[in-house]
């Protein structure tokens, strides 16, 4: 089929094609949260103390923030454990 070019171009200046729609926005996905079982972690907690004690590991630093609206405190113990 033959077209004409002077109408081809009539047609891209004047009629022009609607606007493609909008493509759908993927939603992000929520980050997936690492749980521990705290029956583990106070094994670990106490094993570690208990390394400390024995002087079998090592404290090489400490950090504390305190909440003063809910009086809580935080301490954080960071331990090299000789293997």
């Amino acid at each position: 089929m033959m077209t004409n070019p002077l109408i081809d171009k009539y047609n891209e200046l004047y009629n022009p094609k609607p606007p493609e729609p909008p493509k759908p926005v993927e939603k992000p996905k929520p980050p997936t949260l690492t749980t521990y079982d705290l029956d583990d972690l106070k094994v670990s907690f106490q094993r570690i103390a208990e390394q400390v004690k024995n002087n079998e590991a090592q404290v090489s630093s400490m950090s504390m923030e305190m909440d003063v609206r809910y009086g809580l405190n935080k301490i954080t113990f960071e331990v090299y454990v000789d293997t």
